[in-house]
């Protein structure tokens, strides 16, 4: 390891342990409050994996073997799209840490080669990328080891860690190719290069529903013909060039007591891995320095004037409000399409999401009984409130924080500050909307549920949503750090922290209010819809609480920050 590099890990070593210091010296207690929900978390996804497996291999309706093809397939599947996300989210957090920190502009100037610059930002990407894998993945594995079989062997719980590490440079060198490539190549057309793909994807997601639904009417969803050609479908999964099959093999036959099956997939995982690294780190000391310039120069020096057609478009919906407010909104929507780390990320989680509910129709449309599907239902409610609850926290918490020592101008200019207020809230809130909604609507329709269930989720939705909006914008009008010009360093804040446990009782509570009865009721009765005349009086008087909680978690802390932003001096 060269002097450059060691002093590199040197320095993270310091960078972390001066970060814990601090935390541990002045807010202790937020670690503790991450850590405990990190422990609810993985024990919740450890309870139902074990569930699953437990319930596969015991109930009549399944009596599959866990050490078979089928759970090689299910592998397959998880492994890929976990392929996907880990790289997505390494080649934007790389692009963030390369490219647009102010670390590797004094990096650059240093007399330190660029590929040793690059394989430093590249640990880190891949380490901050990679939790969530470990987080998601690690309970479902174990709960497998122990249902597999009579139990799995004690060396498929050593070597897990070791599949992992390996398994994480692949998706990672792949990211980073990716990202080193679209730079390089398409330094202004970035935008234009996503909305390409996405329009693809929409399309081949389109022709792919159509050609199954049709195959559904043909055979019969659920039937042998059926589930073969599903099979047949998803056995370009299963490929034996395709690193998510060699970890599927791998844990399979670790989990069966075959070893040398399972070292030599663990071999392919690493030697590909390292490989792929090896060839990135190449790569990178021929377009990181040249993308960095042609990304700071540009390709072209034409000017252009007017508003962009997505700025226009934002302000269609926002025709009531008065211009003043219209252009805030539009000023902080310009903050966020330009910073690809935030807008990627939630196209990413949206487009998941969906691939995710269209498969739950498809798998559980006749296994499962109409009872479970309303518990899927509400847990779905309950991970896209979530997800709106961290949007709020780490992107909408941070902004009238981000305007930092340039607030003044907004200080001095002929509104009163409310307005800056509102408009962030209407912003916060259109996104939350937009997205939130779309993914209950989606779930729903893809679970077949009651009407009823629909509208009292979008309830649910619209409530969480502009509380959330409101708790985050006048929350972060009381607890504003001005002086801190990181995001993620203000997201983890003690305000944030205020902000993200005020935001998950709400949301218990709220839940427990409006859906939870009707949830209860519809489970008790899994044959048909409850009509409208026979709901009782205490879902109704649930709703009522719950929608006035939520009314008043939206005002107070508004008219609470506004209070608080008129009377700061600049």
């Amino acid at each position: 390891m060269s002097s450059h590099a060691m002093t590199f890990q040197h320095l993270r070593w310091q960078i972390l342990r001066n970060t814990m210091a601090t935390l541990f010296s002045q807010s202790w207690w937020q670690l503790v409050i991450i850590g405990a929900c990190c422990v609810a978390i993985w024990v919740v996804i450890f309870m139902i994996s074990w569930f699953g497996f437990h319930e596969m291999k015991t109930q009549p309706t399944w009596q599959l073997p866990l050490d078979g093809s089928f759970m090689e397939y299910l592998f397959d599947i998880f492994f890929f799209m976990l392929t996907l996300l880990l790289t997505f989210s390494t080649g934007i957090i790389l692009y963030s840490s390369l490219f647009s920190a102010p670390e590797s502009q004094f990096l650059l100037t240093m007399p330190i080669p660029d590929d040793e610059i690059f394989a430093y930002k590249y640990q880190g990407a891949v380490a901050f990328s990679s939790w969530a894998f470990v987080l998601i993945g690690s309970p479902v594995l174990l709960a497998y080891g122990l249902e597999v079989g009579s139990g799995a062997p004690w060396y498929y719980y050593a070597i897990l860690p070791a599949f992992f590490l390996g398994f994480l440079l692949i998706p990672g060198s792949i990211g980073s190719m990716l990202c080193l490539f679209i730079v390089n190549l398409l330094p202004r057309h970035r935008v234009q290069l996503l909305v390409g793909t996405i329009i693809v994807a929409i399309l081949g997601a389109c022709i792919w529903s159509i050609l199954w639904f049709r195959e559904a009417r043909e055979f019969g969803v659920g039937t042998r013909t059926w589930f073969d050609n599903l099979l047949n479908e998803l056995s370009f999964l299963g490929g034996s060039l395709v690193p998510f099959h060699w970890m599927s093999r791998g844990i399979k036959y670790a989990a069966r007591g075959e070893p040398d099956i399972m070292a030599y997939n663990l071999a392919l995982i690493w030697s590909h891995g390292l490989f792929l690294y090896l060839v990135t780190v190449w790569l990178s000391t021929m377009l990181y320095r040249r993308g960095f310039n042609r990304l700071a120069s540009g390709d072209s020096i034409r000017q252009r004037y007017g508003g962009h057609w997505l700025d226009n478009l934002i302000q269609l919906p926002l025709f009531m409000l008065d211009e003043q407010t219209r252009m805030l909104i539009v000023k902080d929507f310009r903050a966020f399409r330009r910073d690809p780390a935030q807008w990627a990320q939630v196209i990413i989680f949206i487009g998941i999401g969906c691939a995710y509910f269209f498969m739950m129709r498809r798998f559980y449309e006749q296994d499962i009984g109409r009872p479970f599907k309303i518990g899927i239902s509400m847990l779905t409610l309950v991970a896209t409130s979530f997800l709106m609850c961290a949007y709020t926290g780490r992107f909408i918490f941070p902004m009238l924080s981000l305007e930092g020592n340039k607030f003044w101008i907004l200080g001095l200019l002929p509104l009163d500050r409310s307005r800056v207020l509102i408009g962030k809230f209407v912003f916060s809130a259109m996104g939350c909307l937009a997205a939130g909604g779309l993914l209950i609507l989606f779930s729903n329709l893809m679970l077949g549920m009651a009407w009823i269930i629909v509208v009292v989720h979008l309830i649910t939705i619209v409530i969480l949503a502009l509380a959330f909006s409101g708790m985050a914008v006048g929350l972060g009008a009381i607890m504003p750090e001005f002086r801190e010009n990181d995001p993620s360093k203000i997201a983890v804040g003690f305000g944030a922290t205020v902000n993200l446990m005020a935001c998950l009782l709400l949301m218990a509570v709220v839940i427990a209010a409006i859906a939870g009865p009707m949830q209860y009721l519809h489970g008790q009765t899994p044959d048909h819809a409850v009509p409208l005349e026979e709901i009782p009086l205490y879902v109704w008087a649930g709703m009522t609480v719950g929608i006035g909680i939520g009314v008043a978690a939206i005002w107070l802390p508004l008219r609470a920050g506004i209070q608080s932003l008129r009377a700061m001096e600049f």
